[in-house]
């Protein structure tokens, strides 16, 4: 893990700011409330408790890479499983929202941040690649944009 801490990489992405907000005027305007149970709620803190962890542990990750304009590429902690696990942090933070606030509107409106998000991260990738060239590219091949599931790992035969 990198030494120290830059108040400057922790995120507030304004995608996920910008349309939780719309979501709840319009839910204060005119209620698109949804019927959920009561594990509901609890699954909305779970996602949120997750999702304060995984943008707290990038951001330590990163330590004084200023991920604004990076001067290396940081392949440590949640970024060995996810090029971007600040974006994932955040979407299962406004995900956790849709069950607490028993909110429709932020459910019709998460198409628009999921395709927010891709194109963000696209350009990310692309001044990355720019930046930093065949090393990026490695990343890119071993490493998920997201989240990728476990696979099973194949052996090779041995080489006769």
């Amino acid at each position: 893990m990198a030494s120290g801490w830059r108040w400057g990489n922790f995120p507030i992405p304004g995608a996920h700011v910008l349309l939780i907000a719309i979501g709840v005027l319009l839910d204060a305007f005119w209620p698109l409330d949804l019927v959920l149970g009561g594990w509901a709620a609890v699954v909305g803190v779970l996602s949120i408790v997750v999702a304060a962890g995984l943008t707290t542990w990038a951001t330590v990750a990163a330590g004084r890479v200023k991920l604004a304009s990076p001067d290396r590429i940081v392949a440590t902690g949640p970024y060995r499983a996810s090029r971007h696990p600040m974006y994932v942090g955040w979407t299962l933070l406004y995900l956790g929202l849709i069950p607490i606030l028993s909110s429709g509107w932020l459910i019709i409106l998460f198409p628009l941040l999921a395709v927010w998000v891709h194109f963000e991260s696209v350009k990310e990738e692309k001044r990355m690649l720019e930046s930093f060239g065949p090393s990026y590219e490695e990343y890119q091949a071993r490493v998920p944009r997201y989240l990728s599931l476990p696979r099973k790992r194949t052996q090779r035969p041995p080489d006769k």
